[in-house]
């Protein structure tokens, strides 16, 4: 039996930030509030191919994660890309998979 591998903590957060974005809705919808600035979640149905509890349980797994934030208004929820935690999920691909400054192979095996 083999030992299970012990990953680098990079890889980790890597492979935890990719999962919280690993479905099409959820990329869309963080396009969407990325090009509209900060909406609502009907604001989100309207514009995209989504139902409204699609949508908002999209939403509430991306504000988890910490790709979204929430802010109340009145009777409302105005969601926004928190843009340090895309630009996280940036660095860890780069830092990763070497990508930029000096190139080496990357090593699988």
């Amino acid at each position: 039996m083999k030992n299970r591998a012990s990953f680098d903590t990079q890889v980790d957060q890597l492979a935890h930030l990719s999962k919280a974005i690993g479905h099409p809705a959820r990329i869309s919808i963080l396009l969407f509030l990325t090009e509209a600035g900060p909406s609502t979640c009907q604001a989100v149905v309207d514009k995209l191919p989504y139902s409204q509890s699609t949508v908002s349980g999209h939403l509430q797994k991306l504000k988890d994660e910490g790709y979204v934030k929430m802010k109340l208004h009145r009777t409302s929820s105005i969601y926004s890309v928190d843009k340090d935690r895309i630009t996280e999920l940036h660095r860890l691909v780069q830092s990763v998979f070497k990508i930029g400054g000096e190139k080496k192979q990357l090593s699988l095996f």
